[in-house]
């Protein structure tokens, strides 16, 4: 079903641009500064998942399949890149783009299995047969960060520029597109989340450019991303989560007429 999503919106890709042949076309490229929102990662168990034995869960906890899991994930500041093909109507513009960012993990923090707060338990209790404090908590493990999130987007974009006719030009924009994110979570060097998933995403864009001549234009813009959560699993619990996938962007770019 995914695969046949991809395939229509490409599809409209192609249909909305033969029209454009007879119009001003573009290639553009731009680099970015990316800030990935928090994610609320929301998750239940897949199977039965029986804890380690450690102080203070002795003897071992059976939590039921379908029990609630989640904790929240914080990002260090990320890059985009991206590239376009477009095609200029006097004010009115279409544009196909190819998107990509990564951010890596900060931290993680407000583990929590079946309402039970683990965040002063020893991490022992996640591994499954284990007997004995491992001498670090769950909160001290999932603070370290580590990993990284990784999308790629195409994107179908349509822009007006408020003075096309003009050096500098403000423009508003939108486009909707599908995205494959790619989720790393590696507390402490721990393979929590190794897993990746398609989905739609949206943009709505704010900015402006400048011709230097016919051909040539500098342009800057911010960007409001929003993507389907990413339903991944977890080889370590046992249990599937949805990640949120939410970013600010502030790109800069060129744009070459021809």
């Amino acid at each position: 079903m995914k695969n046949l999503a991809k395939t229509t919106i490409l599809l409209a890709f192609t249909g909305l641009a033969a029209p454009a042949l007879a119009a001003d076309m573009y290639l553009s490229g731009t680099l970015g500064y990316l800030d990935l929102g928090n994610s609320k990662n929301k998750g239940s168990f897949m199977t039965d998942f029986t804890t380690g034995e450690v102080t203070g869960v002795s003897p071992p906890l059976t939590i039921p399949e379908g029990a609630p899991v989640g904790w929240s994930t914080s990002f260090d500041s990320g890059m985009a890149y991206s590239i376009a093909f477009g095609w200029r109507m006097d004010a009115i513009r279409f544009e196909i783009e190819y998107a990509m960012s990564d951010s890596d993990i900060s931290s993680h923090k407000g583990v929590t299995a079946a309402g039970i707060d683990l965040t002063n338990i020893d991490a022992g209790v996640l591994l499954t047969g284990n007997v004995g404090d491992l001498g670090v908590t769950v909160g001290e493990l999932v603070a370290d960060g580590q990993g990284s999130q990784d999308t790629s987007t195409f994107y179908l974009n349509a822009y007006y520029d408020f003075m096309h006719d003009s050096a500098f030009s403000p423009y508003i924009g939108a486009g909707v597109g599908y995205a494959d994110t790619d989720v790393k979570f590696m507390p402490s060097g721990v393979d929590v989340i190794n897993d990746s998933d398609s989905g739609y995403s949206y943009q709505f864009i704010l900015g402006a450019s400048y011709a230097f001549n016919d051909r040539i234009e500098l342009f800057g813009d911010m960007r409001y991303r929003q993507t389907e959560d990413a339903s991944v699993k977890s080889p370590l619990l046992s249990a599937g989560f949805d990640v949120e996938n939410s970013d600010t962007l502030f790109n800069l770019g060129l744009r070459y007429s021809f």
